[in-house]
């Protein structure tokens, strides 16, 4: 499977300070540095709970 992550351009990472290296997974909320491997998570802008909810035809 496919996931969908975009490189967050102009920002360093805070544990081994490399330029450029940090992917944002929107669909985890992680970002994660590829040169060390540190993770954090984050709250994406967007669908929120109800508007995932509705595209699986729950009747909410």
């Amino acid at each position: 499977m496919m996931r969908l992550a975009h490189i967050l351009d102009g920002l360093r990472c805070s544990g081994c300070g490399a330029l450029d290296v940090l992917w944002l997974d929107p669909v985890r909320g992680i970002v994660e540095c590829h040169e060390c491997g540190q993770k954090a998570t984050v709250i994406v802008d967007g669908l929120d709970l109800v508007d995932a909810l509705d595209r699986c035809g729950g009747d909410w």
